[in-house]
């Protein structure tokens, strides 16, 4: 099930000038709207939880640490 924002977020794609005169499908919506959730909680967005936060710190905090080969 998705969440609201990314329901109306999904539904803000028929109201778009290309397609203000097409009807909207509801389970249509409700898909755009569970593929914009799954895409929003990746944490390489910027959206990562605390939890995913503090783990990513903690791998930091190592001096043997490197963001790249």
């Amino acid at each position: 099930m998705a969440s609201e924002s990314s329901r109306q977020l999904a539904a803000q794609a028929w109201y778009k000038p290309k397609t203000i005169k097409m009807k909207m499908i509801p389970e249509l919506a409700e898909a755009f709207a569970e593929i914009l959730d799954t895409i929003w909680s990746q944490p390489w967005l910027g959206n990562a939880t605390t939890g995913e936060l503090i783990e990513e710190l903690k791998a930091r905090s190592n001096l043997d640490y490197k963001t790249a080969g």
